[in-house]
């Protein structure tokens, strides 16, 4: 009998602790240092939960959108940069949310299938730093991160691991937390759920962007991404070469130079990216994915598709190369009708 009042006042007093100091304790940050944050225009609220829990700020992503729907905070969520400083509460973090920072932003908007050279060049066009500036920041970041893929055949080590959206910086800020912001936002596209589906599939990170790249290269419009998605995965269990054209001309230009029309003296290029000659994927990434192709590479479609070509309003998928050459043959004969 005093055993079981023992436990019941133990429990009680758990009950009441977790009741009352709970709350409190996760309605803190946790980081020990300051920490920068940029916040993209139509942010959701599970981005920006996912976003400080991976900064470490918050101690649980489950109770920061409680309490910011509790209080509203999710259907007003303003893009900015905001510091946030160790151990405020969750009230000033909704307070900078909700206000915004940026009294006068500079708004880059990176288009979605942007190469790293040509972001470089759209931040040295709205007077973020110099192309030459971002690239050497690139750089630095990828050494501090400490990435585990082999860099010796691509142009640049963080092509693809710099996400497209539209962003609002400040002009106190430097050419490094630019790439700090557009590569942290990619970093957070990669949920939980994300990595799991690509562990499962035993894809790294790196082949993951990689496929992603080559869908948002692609794809002429959403709906076949997932399609595409397939047939590169069919291709590659088959050993057959992709046959891309998008990692060509990625080739050829160096990750900079971009050729309008694709010759066949272009694929004989012995770059590693041309697929019409190099078996498997490229080195890596040729472009900046979306979350859209990411979700593609992730989730492919399943079907027997090994070949697609450009048709009216978008692609023409086959299962047979003799399918695929009638489909080829009508292309170009709506090409040369135009």
């Amino acid at each position: 009998m005093k055993k079981f009042a023992w436990f019941l006042f133990i429990l009680i007093m758990l009950s009441f602790g977790t009741y009352y100091y709970l709350p409190s304790y996760l309605s803190t940050t946790s980081n020990t240092a300051t920490i920068e944050i940029t916040v993209p225009e139509g942010a959701s609220l599970n981005y920006v939960a996912d976003l400080l829990y991976k900064e470490g700020v918050i101690k649980s992503k489950l109770w920061f959108k409680y309490q910011s729907q509790q209080e509203g905070i999710d259907r007003n969520i303003k893009p900015g940069s905001y510091t946030l400083h160790p151990n405020i509460d969750f009230e000033e973090i909704f307070s900078l949310l909700q206000k915004g920072t940026l009294e006068k932003p500079i708004i880059v908007t990176i288009p979605e299938g942007f190469t790293l050279y040509q972001i470089a060049k759209r931040t040295e066009a709205v007077g973020l730093g110099t192309a030459e500036e971002f690239i050497e920041a690139t750089k630095q970041y990828f050494d501090r991160k400490e990435y585990n893929f082999d860099t010796e055949k691509v142009f640049y080590e963080m092509e693809g691991y710099l996400y497209p959206d539209t962003y609002y910086f400040s002009e106190k800020q430097t050419v490094s937390d630019v790439v700090n912001t557009l590569a942290k936002t990619m970093e957070a596209v990669f949920t939980e759920e994300y990595l799991k589906q690509a562990d499962e599939m035993n894809l790294s990170v790196h082949e993951v962007l990689t496929i992603a790249s080559l869908i948002e290269r692609e794809a002429y419009h959403d709906q076949e991404r997932a399609a595409i998605s397939g047939v590169i995965y069919n291709r590659l269990k088959r050993n057959m070469l992709l046959q891309i054209d998008a990692t060509v001309i990625y080739g050829i230009g160096k990750g900079q130079e971009h050729i309008s029309r694709v010759l066949y003296a272009h694929l004989e290029d012995p770059s590693p990216f041309n697929t019409y000659r190099t078996q498997g994927l490229p080195p890596g990434p040729i472009a900046a994915p979306s979350k859209a192709s990411i979700h593609a590479a992730l989730y492919p479609e399943d079907h027997d598709y090994l070949y697609y070509v450009l048709g009216e309003g978008g692609h023409v998928f086959s299962k047979t190369y003799r399918e695929h050459e009638i489909n080829v043959a009508n292309y170009r004969r709506m090409v040369n009708q135009n």
